[in-house]
């Protein structure tokens, strides 16, 4: 009997995926375990593996298209085994302007027992739109009155998701031709020359989409400033030089910085907050974003309880999700549920510069190089090694003031480190 191959579920948020790319063909032998597609979420690109050993009889959708959790997309079994069965009894065309997206809504039993159902009658405007929209989407829209039809989808594939009916009224209340009249001219006959195409999709795609998103629904204001890196430089190089069976030497300047961030940022609720329509909600444990740079993309997996942590057992965690983001592994749970981001770029010789917001946070620390820094001590003018920090706040719901505060307190702990690691 012929096996389904389901699209699983990749975290609890988690309602549709893409089908990147599938490593095996129809026809193709496979095993139990082996990878057979790349499926990507709107946070993570991960691997579905093979439920069975076999032979792949079909394959239910193509690359590129999105699919609901739960939903065959293949089936392995023996050569000449029907499968008409296994199909998906529900298949949807999106009307977006991307190459047609298709959308089971209806998983089905991976073994049936009655015959597929007969393929149904090109559904009707008001029904793409509806199977466009996450469910919750859905609810929210009915709840506010908006019209989901005047919603461009920034979710996989287009499809509607909880923010975009959010954003609905400065978004989406304006009439399409009014939101025409704002776009500019657009260059269309390109320079001479060779150049490699490379689309804007998948996880590029969805990174584009939130950046976008983040700058337009958002007042961000970033401010600089700098700290005395002498005491955090010295600490690090004793660490790097302690007996290996205090297990101390893999601890980073980085580490370092987020765990004075994690202690600073309880005592300035302001920052350790979201803003979620017109509700901020301060939280009093910090879940602590930081950024990864991967092959594939920039990911922020997320600390939980950051607070909490010594910073030898928060080092370990943010090197066991830095891997998992490197190695493909990370879970889509383990990239949310942030209430305030770090990003350094130190490493690249970079002194400061504007990180852009992850909404609903309504903060993002961006972390600079150690660098010389001529201060004035005792009327003598000294140069002093300094690292650079630069903060880029929602002014909506944080106020400059509240951010300099903040900028100050971790600008004192990093310089005084070892004591502040005593309290």
């Amino acid at each position: 009997m012929a096996t389904a191959v389901v699209m699983p579920k990749l975290g609890q948020s988690v309602e549709t995926c893409i089908i990147i790319g599938w490593k095996k063909r129809k026809g193709d032998s496979i095993t139990a375990g082996e990878p057979l597609c790349e499926v990507e979420t709107d946070k993570s690109a991960l691997e579905v593996e093979s439920p069975a050993s076999g032979t792949l009889l079909d394959l239910f959708f193509e690359e590129g298209d999105e699919v609901a959790v739960q939903v065959n997309i293949a089936a392995i079994g023996e050569p000449g085994e029907d499968v008409s069965g296994l199909k998906p009894n529900r298949v949807v065309e999106s009307p977006s302007d991307d190459k047609p997206t298709v959308i089971a809504d209806e998983p089905v039993q991976a073994v049936p027992t009655e015959p597929a159902a007969p393929s149904p009658e090109r559904p009707s405007k008001r029904d793409r739109l509806k199977r466009r929209i996450s469910p919750r989407a859905a609810s929210l829209a009915e709840e506010l009155g908006v019209d989901i039809s005047m919603i461009r989808g920034s979710g996989p594939g287009g499809r509607i998701i909880e923010r975009d009916v959010q954003a609905a009224p400065t978004t989406a209340a304006k009439p399409a031709s009014a939101q025409t009249r704002l776009i500019p001219t657009i260059q269309t006959d390109l320079p001479p020359g060779e150049a490699r195409a490379v689309p804007l999709q998948g996880t590029r795609k969805i990174i584009a989409e939130r950046m976008l998103y983040s700058i337009q629904t958002t007042a961000q204001l970033t401010l600089n400033a700098s700290a005395d890196a002498r005491a955090l430089t010295s600490y690090r190089r004793r660490l790097k030089s302690s007996a290996e069976a205090l297990d101390l030497q893999n601890i980073t300047i980085n580490d370092l910085v987020l765990y004075a961030v994690s202690r600073a940022l309880p005592d300035h609720p302001e920052l350790n907050a979201l803003l979620h329509e017109n509700t901020i909600s301060q939280y009093e444990n910090v879940h602590l974003g930081f950024a990864v740079d991967t092959p594939r993309c920039l990911m922020v997996p997320v600390i939980r309880d950051a607070g909490a942590l010594t910073l030898k057992a928060m080092s370990q965690e943010a090197r066991r999700l830095a891997a998992a983001c490197l190695e493909g592994m990370i879970s889509p749970d383990e990239l949310g549920g942030g209430t305030f981001t770090v990003t350094n770029l130190g490493n690249f010789g970079i002194e400061s510069f504007t990180p852009i917001l992850n909404p609903p946070q309504v903060g993002i620390l961006g972390v600079g190089n150690v660098n010389l820094k001529a201060t004035e001590i005792d009327g003598d003018v000294q140069h002093i090694p300094h690292i650079g920090l630069s903060l880029t706040i929602d002014h909506q719901a944080v106020d400059g003031a509240a951010a300099a505060r903040f900028l100050d307190a971790l600008s004192q702990r990093l310089a005084a480190i070892d004591l502040f690691l005593a309290m």
